[in-house]
């Protein structure tokens, strides 16, 4: 009797974390459409942020992309503004209309676009020269109207960041640490990889991983990746320049933590 009361608790137990499993991970569904004139926007891509995972819509703008509740998915379109979707409890259960807003391009973004490269990171990044950089591009400022010491403090803080761009690194790294670690899960999807090889904007860099554009640039700026590089890298080749750079200085990253 009691082996059987055993039994009946576990199967329940095992049922009730089944239910739960169902309602916290699933397929978020959704149609992808211009705000102005409700048309479908074909080959946007549906990214998820918390898990690296991509996915393109459809010739309808339909999408299906795997999440678990508190991830966060990113839809993006060039020549329109990113949107961000949080997943919660019910989003599993429905098809999300989301109409996206057009945004000019900018210049740059056209011209890179137009070098776009073919491939995956190991081809492309022999394309790419990448050249050590001859001196570390920073003037001091000097700024007026400061006291004494604030002044010597500023103009310290920049020659420090001159004569020590590995302290530079470090201080990056340990500020964006978490963030970066996040680019482990990036070869995990085909279809992601896809999707950022074939993106040269920029956009969808500082939204997966919550950094400024300037803050990715300097990184690889101090990791002796040249102009040419940063100009004309895939955003995907751009992601794994980082991961690169990061995984060559973990050791400091641990020494910080």
């Amino acid at each position: 009797m009691f082996a059987i009361k055993k039994l009946i608790l576990i199967t329940f137990f095992i049922l009730s974390f089944s239910v739960l499993w169902s309602q916290e991970r699933g397929m978020i569904k959704g149609l992808v459409y211009n705000q102005k004139d409700k048309t479908p926007l074909v080959s946007a891509n549906v990214l998820n942020k918390t898990s690296f995972s991509g996915r393109i819509t459809n010739s309808t703008g339909y999408f299906e992309i795997p999440a678990s509740v508190g991830d966060t998915l990113i839809i993006s379109y060039l020549g329109f503004k990113n949107y961000k979707l949080a997943v919660r409890p019910g989003d599993f259960d429905k098809i999300h209309e989301i109409y996206l807003v057009e945004q000019p391009v900018s210049l740059q973004e056209v011209l890179i676009t137009g070098n776009r490269l073919t491939g995956i990171l190991k081809t492309d990044l022999r394309l790419i020269p990448v050249r050590k950089k001859q001196k570390i591009d920073l003037k001091i400022k000097f700024y007026f109207g400061d006291t004494v010491p604030d002044l010597l403090t500023r103009i310290n803080q920049d020659l420090r960041t001159i004569m020590d761009p590995v302290g530079m690194l470090y201080n990056l790294f340990s500020a964006h640490g978490k963030d970066l670690r996040k680019l482990r899960k990036m070869e995990q999807d085909d279809e992601l990889i896809r999707i950022l090889n074939s993106r040269f904007d920029r956009k969808i860099i500082s939204d997966l991983l919550d950094i400024p554009p300037e803050q990715v640039y300097r990184i690889l700026e101090l990791c002796e990746y040249d102009k040419d590089f940063l100009l004309n890298a895939s955003d995907f080749q751009i992601l794994e320049a980082l991961r690169s750079c990061y995984e060559k200085h973990r050791v400091l990253i641990k020494q910080s933590e």
